[in-house]
């Protein structure tokens, strides 16, 4: 197959060198998880392009390179002159130039800054505008994409740009699918996108010399556990039990004095439970659970409660825990003087301690909680219990496939997801996690010194159509990398593209769960 020689036009601050004094050069596109670079060898004759020389060329020059065939040279890197090194000899003499692309830049700034309820995309210009200082327009065109992603808090510390970035790139999603790219295009504007998003017009037909595809198994999970907020309770609505004198879950009665739902004073939902006492030396409720509904303090290990007492209680509040023997575990607290108290109190195995317990108490059965307040002698009062529940467990699902545990073996994954604020979520996301991982990665390099691509070259990040009949493959791939190789003597273009193809990580997780509440609007915080 014929084609034309290869064109090339570099140029470093004012110092343009002429085709002919290019040995050899190396133009690398990455995409996402690395900048682009480049390293060209000259021709130094008379030590021209040295510090002394007539054309010098130093380190901290900005410039470009083009590489193409016949009349076509397009740019591929606005670049940055980041090293030199001279080599010579009586007959010799050569200058190796490297460097980086302009996203160089993205190394230089550290940031500390707290984002909160921002966009995706908002983040990201936000970081080009104000560290970075990359154009992210082209032709009043913007070039930073929309995601459907709200961050309602992100908080950084010293942290460098390129995290932010691949941060952002690995968690927003677009229209059910998460992951974006972003990279810096040949004119050094900055590009950010979602994966796959981006396609070649370059075609391979009948181009490819020689290529290596590969299957592995080092990416597969086939059993994906998720671990969402550790706000998981009994009862799954913490106002349940203190919105009625008979939930559903069980009933309350006063054990000392008189007990009745107060519509007119709670600090949570529509009720509060009022205990009443006249004329006596303390004021106690009691909720009793069902059978089957008891609570396990192991596995939800905080009590937590609200109250309110009037003035001529003493301030001193007895917890007392039953369990299904009838053994009893009691606890002091000091009831604040503010209108509504909060107390959170450690309960379950690890926290008995702080508990006045018999050693058979039972932990994992409990089925009656009774609040007493004290007075000083004989006294008359009232107080009110309200958001009672037991909580502090963790949201979770395991999810497993097990045609790829038969063929591989069992291979885990554990995510911890602090906004994931349901089981149901936690099993969404495990699900999707599962569907993407199960299967082995498919990497793909292909090796050509015929590819004609014109004016537009093959970039990282985009997807191009591969066919490989012996090796069954008629499929788009992503390009990884591309690496463009220019051999200055035999005067041979040779294209290099490291392609990989993975399932769409799918955002159904989100979808699935954003009719029913607002809290999962594709809302996410921070993983620091």
């Amino acid at each position: 197959m014929s084609v034309s020689t290869p064109s090339v036009a570099i140029v470093f601050g004012t110092v343009t060198p002429p085709q002919g004094d290019v040995i050899e050069l190396n133009v690398h596109f990455g995409c996402t998880k690395e900048v682009s670079s480049f390293e060209v060898v000259l021709q130094n004759w008379n030590g021209k392009y040295s510090p002394n020389g007539t054309y010098p060329i130093v380190v901290g020059l900005d410039g470009g390179i083009s590489v193409g065939r016949g009349a076509n040279c397009p740019l591929l890197l606005t670049c940055r002159v980041e090293s030199v090194k001279y080599q010579s000899s009586p007959l010799e003499s050569y200058l190796t130039v490297s460097g980086r692309c302009w996203g160089e830049r993205l190394f230089r700034r550290v940031v500390t800054k707290t984002y909160e309820n921002k966009k995706g995309e908002e983040i990201v210009k936000d970081l080009m505008d104000y560290y970075v200082g990359l154009s992210h327009v082209r032709g009043g065109v913007e070039l930073v994409e929309s995601t459907d992603t709200t961050y309602t808090r992100l908080e950084y510390s010293d942290t460098p740009v390129m995290d932010i970035l691949q941060e952002i790139a690995s968690s927003a999603d677009k229209s059910g699918v998460i992951g974006y790219d972003f990279r810096i295009a040949p004119d050094g504007k900055f590009e950010f996108f979602p994966k796959n998003s981006k396609t070649s017009q370059v075609s391979l037909s009948e181009r490819i010399e020689s290529s290596e595809y590969s299957k592995d198994i080092l990416r597969i999970r086939n059993r994906i556990s998720v671990y969402g907020a550790t706000d998981k309770s009994v009862p799954a609505d913490k106002d349940l039990w203190t919105e009625s004198l008979a939930p559903s879950d069980g009933a309350w009665i006063a054990t000392s004095g008189t007990i009745s739902l107060d519509s007119a004073f709670k600090v949570k939902g529509s009720n509060s439970i009022k205990t009443s006492a006249q004329n006596l030396y303390y004021a106690a409720c009691q909720l009793t659970l069902n059978s089957g509904k008891e609570a396990d303090a192991d596995l939800y290990p905080t009590l937590n409660l609200w109250l309110s007492q009037d003035a001529s209680f003493n301030g001193n509040t007895t917890i007392t825990l039953y369990d299904t023997n009838n053994n009893a575990a009691t606890h002091e607290i000091t009831v604040g003087t503010e209108k509504w108290f909060q107390t959170q109190i450690p309960v379950g195995t690890t926290n008995a301690d702080s508990w006045q317990t018999p050693t058979q108490f039972n932990w994992h059965q409990i089925n009656r909680v009774q609040v007493t307040c004290w007075f000083d002698s004989v006294g008359t009062g009232n107080f009110w219990v309200d958001g009672l529940f037991f909580g502090g467990n963790q949201y979770n699902s395991t999810q497993d496939d097990q045609v790829s545990q038969n063929n591989t073996g069992l291979r885990e994954l554990v995510e911890v997801n602090e906004e994931l604020c349901s089981d149901i979520e936690c099993e969404s996301h495990a699900k999707a996690l599962l569907s993407n991982l199960k299967d082995p990665a498919e990497k793909l390099t292909v090796q050509s010194t015929v590819i004609d691509y014109g004016t537009t070259p093959i970039l990282g990040g985009d997807k191009i159509r591969i066919t490989l009949p012996n090796e069954g493959i008629n499929a788009d791939f992503r390009v990884l990398s591309a690496e463009y190789h220019v051999d200055g003597k035999t005067q041979v273009l040779e294209t290099t593209l490291e392609l990989g193809r993975e399932k769409p990580l799918l955002a159904d997780y989100v979808y699935a769960l954003r009719s029913k509440t607002d809290r999962l609007s594709r809302y996410k915080t921070a993983k620091h």
